[in-house]
């Protein structure tokens, strides 16, 4: 396994004036981590000479690209025009993670508690799954895997058995970023879908005196279960706490390479 930095570690810097640069620099030189996940907003534009530009900068620092994340698209909203447009964005993003050589863009499945929309809803599923439909259709026309990540904050895949319906519910390739941190029922939904993991994240919230997260205190219990499942793929560490990103990002980083 191999560790990564979200880019997200960084979001109110990066949102200031931190260069996209800058953050290379950090992860190469400071962090010695091997890969990097870029947030779609957190590039400079959306443009084919963007992307070929953060390739060469990628090269530059020795870094690979772990993940490229959409943040953010809903399959869930009401609107069909609303759905559609999230969907060519995911598509467009598609292109864009093939081009940097991404394996795996990140995407969500929808949030239907922010639309007033009831997470058991026949009908929500049903908008989500001709949407993911999509996606994983255009996926065949690229390497980058898409793939989707579990959410409890409203989202429609809180627990193990939301990730099996949905994968249910499409046909062809539909990928699993699983974050560690983001099932209501914690680690017991992690232990049951380790095994389709395409990318992992591991979120912080908060950070303890040896570097490790206190919510979830299965971490190095779970990344022992991947590396013995034979994952070979990116850890991503995603910080999203109040301290210092600059102290606190080095400590979680240092934790998470005695996991691995």
């Amino acid at each position: 396994m191999k560790l990564a930095c979200s880019s997200y570690s960084y979001h109110d810097e990066l949102e200031d004036d931190m260069t996209l640069e800058e953050f290379f620099e950090i992860c190469s030189t400071e962090l010695e981590i091997d890969g990097v996940e870029l947030l779609d907003g957190h590039l400079p534009g959306d443009d084919i000479e963007t992307i070929d530009h953060v390739a060469d900068l990628l090269d530059e620092y020795d870094l690979e690209i772990a993940c490229l994340s959409v943040f953010y698209n809903d399959f869930a909203k009401a609107s069909n025009d609303e759905r559609q447009a999230d969907v060519e964005k995911v598509t467009k993003w598609l292109d864009h993670a093939d081009r940097l050589g991404a394996p795996v863009l990140r995407g969500f499945t929808g949030f239907p508690g922010l639309h007033d929309r009831d997470h058991d809803d026949p009908e929500v599923w049903s908008d989500v799954a001709t949407c993911m439909q999509e996606c994983v259709d255009y996926g065949q026309t690229v390497e980058t895997t898409f793939a989707i990540e579990n959410h409890n904050h409203d989202g429609l895949i809180r627990t193990a058995d939301d990730i099996f319906r949905v994968r249910g519910s499409v046909n062809g390739e539909l990928g699993l970023v699983l974050d560690l941190s983001n099932y209501i029922d914690g680690e017991p939904s992690v232990n049951r879908t380790l095994h389709l993991a395409d990318h992992v994240h591991a979120a912080y919230d908060d950070l303890a005196d040896d570097g490790s997260e206190p919510n979830y205190p299965y971490y190095s219990e779970s990344l022992a279960a991947l590396r013995d499942l034979g994952y070979d793929g990116f850890v991503t560490l995603e910080y999203e706490g109040d301290e210092n990103d600059f102290e606190a990002v080095p400590a979680a980083v240092e934790y998470l390479k005695s996991c691995l």
